[in-house]
C-alpha cells in the first residue's frame, strides 16, 4: 500500500500511456485499411534473339560490336527489351534451326538457301544500292538487305606472279576474281595462312580481303612493307545480309536502325563500307577501295 501511496501518479501515467498508444495503434491500423501500399510498376521483359552467321574472312569482330551497338541503343530506347546476339558457324546452322528458332539472322552468302524458308517478306529496301537490294530477292521477293559490305583487293610486292596465294574457306567464291587474272592458287590455304605467306615471301601475290587490305596498310605505313593494293572492282561476295523470321516493331526497327543514316556512316570505325551509296572514307586507299565496291558485281545470296 505505501507503495501504491507513494508511486500512484506514475502507474496512473503509465496506464494513460499504454492505452494512448493501444489507441493510436488501432486507429493506424483501421486507416491502413484505406489505403494500398506502394508496388513498383512491373515491367514485362521480352527477349528477342539474333543470329549472326559468319561465312567471310576479314572484320568479323567489327561486324558483332556494330550489331551489340544497336541492340543497347535500342533496348535503352525499349524499356523491358533484352536482345541477344547469339554467334552460329555456318556448319552447324540447318541442325541448329531443327530445335530453334531466332527473331532475326545476320548471315552471309552461302546458307541463304538454308534460313529462306523461314525468312519474312521486306517492306522496304531503305535506300539500299539497287544491285544489292537484287542479290537479296528471291522470286522477285525481297528477304534480306546487305547492311555491310567489304570487298577484294590484289597485294603484290611490285607485280603479279604466278606464286598467287588466296585463302578459300567454301562459303565465298574468289576464284570468281581470281579466274579473271588467270593466276591458280598455289595451294589450299586458309586467308590467314595466306596473308602470312605473302608478308614472308617476296615472290608472292596475294588476293586480299577486306581485313588483308588493313593489315597490310598497316605494314605500309610503318615502314615494315612497300607492298602495292589494288581493290578489285569486278566482283565481291563479301556482304552481310540482314533477315528478320519474326516481323514485329522491335525486328523491323532494328533493320532500321543498321541501315540508318548514322548507323552507315559510322561503317568506317570498324573499317567496313556501307550497303548506300555513301563516301565515308577521306584516307586515299579506302576510298579507292570504296569505289571499286560501289561497282563490283554481287551475286544473289539465296543461289
Amino acid at each position: 500500500m505505501k507503495f501504491l501511496k507513494k508511486h500512484w501518479a506514475k502507474i496512473i501515467s503509465g496506464m494513460l500511456m499504454l492505452i494512448l498508444c493501444v489507441y493510436v495503434l488501432v486507429f493506424a491500423l483501421n486507416k491502413a485499411k484505406d489505403y494500398e501500399i506502394y508496388k513498383e510498376p512491373t515491367i514485362e521483359t521480352k527477349i528477342y534473339t539474333l543470329w549472326h552467321v559468319e561465312t567471310f574472312e576479314g572484320g568479323s569482330v567489327s561486324r558483332v560490336e556494330f550489331l551489340k551497338a544497336i541492340a543497347r541503343q535500342i533496348e535503352t530506347e525499349n524499356a523491358g527489351i533484352l536482345i541477344m546476339i547469339k554467334p552460329v558457324a555456318p556448319e552447324v546452322l540447318a541442325d541448329e534451326l531443327k530445335t530453334a528458332c531466332p527473331d532475326m539472322i545476320s548471315f552471309g552468302f552461302g546458307v541463304g538457301k538454308t534460313i529462306l524458308n523461314k525468312l519474312q517478306p521486306l517492306q522496304s529496301s531503305y535506300n539500299v544500292r539497287d544491285e544489292l537490294v537484287n542479290a537479296g530477292k528471291f522470286n522477285n521477293t525481297l528477304y534480306a538487305l546487305p547492311f555491310m559490305v567489304s570487298g577484294y583487293a590484289m597485294i603484290t610486292h611490285g607485280s603479279l606472279t604466278q606464286n598467287f596465294h588466296c585463302g578459300q574457306n567454301g562459303y565465298t567464291k574468289p576464284e570468281n576474281v581470281f579466274n579473271n587474272f588467270n593466276l591458280t592458287p598455289a595451294e589450299q590455304e586458309s586467308q590467314y595462312e595466306a596473308y602470312k605467306d605473302f608478308v614472308y615471301d617476296n615472290s608472292v601475290t596475294l588476293l586480299g580481303t577486306g581485313r588483308d587490305v588493313y593489315r597490310v596498310n598497316n605494314l605500309n605505313k610503318t615502314g615494315r612493307a612497300s607492298a602495292i593494293i589494288s581493290p578489285v572492282d569486278s566482283y565481291t561476295d563479301l556482304v552481310q545480309f540482314f533477315g528478320i523470321v519474326n516481323s514485329d516493331e522491335i525486328t523491323n526497327k532494328f533493320l532500321s536502325y543498321t541501315l540508318s543514316d548514322q548507323q552507315q556512316m559510322s561503317l568506317n570505325k570498324y573499317s567496313l563500307f556501307s550497303s548506300k551509296n555513301y563516301k565515308i572514307y577521306t584516307d586515299e586507299l579506302y576510298s579507292k577501295m570504296e569505289d571499286a565496291i560501289s561497282i563490283c558485281e554481287v551475286k544473289n545470296v539465296f543461289d
